[in-house]
């Protein structure tokens, strides 16, 4: 699932500076999620697509309620720390695509059964038979499958005896229905045994499920997909929403590798020099270091810090982190980095020089992190509300008591991105973790000031301190 993120990240860094002549529709990657204008099949896809990712434990129904709603919060929130959005449907569509490549999952019905289930076809064994139960093991995971048919005293025997192995912390699982029987227990060891049985045809149809912890999502998926009656093969509907989710995410990541390519024609050392840009920056020692963005200064022939010569010490792409020095700054501070992390939902104050220095002098603009991480997971970065404009980069993130937390660092570009959408993406901001600075700075032998004061600062006092330490920076 990781593989799958890392390859979808680059889009979403690459329509902060995609070009004008942008035209694909992406607005449904960035809406709320909503599943109204999804089809029976498209949920069902999805609900096995969070089956398997351990995070649904419902019914594969195609039925969309709030345990389908709460499993796609718990996803969300597992691999990015944000609220569902359309476009991780394109994410859990892969994860499941790339199993169903690899094992062969399919709904497969039993006629001796009368019961359908997941049946990973390409992966599955057969292993010695018992007096009660054909078996069958998964090559890839622990899951064991065994299915039989039985009268109702052994029925009643396999689910006392799959009780009688629980040793978990919690009661063991159970219902006990007119026509079915389940019932699940988890060893010390964390191992899990499932059983169901199913009154079909005057006799009880029973499939038993084991696996390890570590598989224990396989398992809940196997088990979420029983019927007790012939059903459709996992599919989703060509044309509706969930296809046209993949497929726009698969034509942006085209546009992406497209424009990128090009990018790479020109060597970087080309790229700036023509007609400049500008960004921000802020001093990070009494020695004149100066902290900006790398891609502020990349390619850059001259820097000037508040039009002051500067000279590049250090560079980071991986980090987009470039360290400035700077003949000594006599009306400027060194800012003060927080000794602990941003917290969610925390109060932030981005300061900068936007569009070049134009709009007049020092921006101040305020808001909160709305998510610890960047897009698809990203741990280099958060995600934040502070309004960002063009040259903005580079600048400080302060919390509320005027320490530094971040740099910020990129946005999704609204105005070139606002036609394609129909709608403009609010607030989609992003900054360096104040760590992954401080890990930086030391790694380039620069040891930046600390604290762990608390104390609240009015918004006035915010911007004159800000003031007192963010720089102008300019690159031709």
């Amino acid at each position: 699932m990781k593989n799958i993120i890392y390859l979808i990240l680059p889009l979403f860094l690459w329509l902060e500076t995609a070009n004008e002549a942008l035209s694909q529709d992406f607005e449904v990657l960035f809406r709320d999620f909503d599943a109204s204008n999804l089809t029976y099949e498209d949920k069902r896809f999805l609900q096995t697509a969070l089956a398997f990712e351990g995070h649904y434990h419902g019914l594969l129904d195609g039925a969309w309620g709030r345990i389908s709603d709460r499993a796609l919060n718990r996803y969300s929130q597992s691999e990015f720390e944000t609220a569902p959005a359309d476009w991780h449907m394109a994410m859990l569509a892969w994860s499941l695509f790339e199993r169903l490549s690899n094992d062969g999952w399919e709904f497969n019905y039993f006629p001796g059964l009368g019961l359908s289930l997941l049946w990973p076809e390409k992966t599955i064994v057969r292993d010695a038979d018992t007096d009660y139960f054909l078996n069958y093991s998964h090559k890839s995971s622990t899951l064991a499958i065994s299915m039989g048919v039985h009268n109702r005293e052994t029925t009643q025997k396999l689910h006392d005896f799959t009780l009688s192995t629980h040793e978990g912390a919690t009661q063991p699982y159970s219902v006990r229905k007119q026509n079915l029987a389940v019932s699940s227990a988890t060893d010390r060891d964390g191992s899990i045994l499932y059983t169901r049985s199913d009154f079909v045809n005057g006799s009880w149809s029973t499939v038993m499920l084991s696996s390890s912890e570590q598989d224990a999502a396989i398992l809940g998926a196997v088990s979420s997909s029983i019927s007790a009656k012939r059903v459709q093969k996992l599919s989703f509907t060509i044309g509706g929403k969930l296809d046209y989710v993949v497929k726009t995410t698969i034509d942006a990541l085209e546009q992406s590798d497209e424009s990128q390519a090009k990018t790479a024609e020109v060597p970087p050392s080309n790229r700036k020099n023509v007609s400049g840009s500008a960004g921000s920056g802020f001093v990070v020692s009494a020695a004149g270091h100066v902290l900006t963005n790398a891609h502020v200064v990349e390619g850059c022939t001259t820097i000037t810090v508040d039009g002051r010569n500067a000279k590049l010490v250090a560079f980071s792409q991986e980090f987009d982190l470039a360290l400035l020095v700077s003949e000594a700054f006599e009306n400027k501070e060194v800012a003060v980095f927080s000794a602990s992390s941003a917290k969610l939902n925390s109060d932030v104050t981005a300061a900068g020089y936007p569009y070049a220095g134009m709009l007049g002098g020092l921006n101040i603009t305020r808001g909160s992190v709305s998510s610890l991480k960047g897009l698809g997971g990203d741990p280099v970065t958060m995600q934040i509300t502070s309004p960002i404009q063009s040259g903005n980069s580079g600048g400080p993130l302060l919390a509320s008591d005027g320490e530094v937390v971040g740099v910020v660092v990129s946005k999704l570009n609204e105005l070139k991105v606002a036609d394609a959408l129909g709608d403009v993406p609010q607030n989609v901001n992003f900054a360096i973790r104040g760590e992954v600075a401080l890990l930086f700075l030391a790694q380039n032998g620069v040891e930046a000031k600390l604290s762990l004061d608390d104390r609240r600062l009015e918004p006035e006092e915010l911007a004159e301190l800000a003031t007192s330490f963010t720089t102008f920076i300019e690159c031709r």
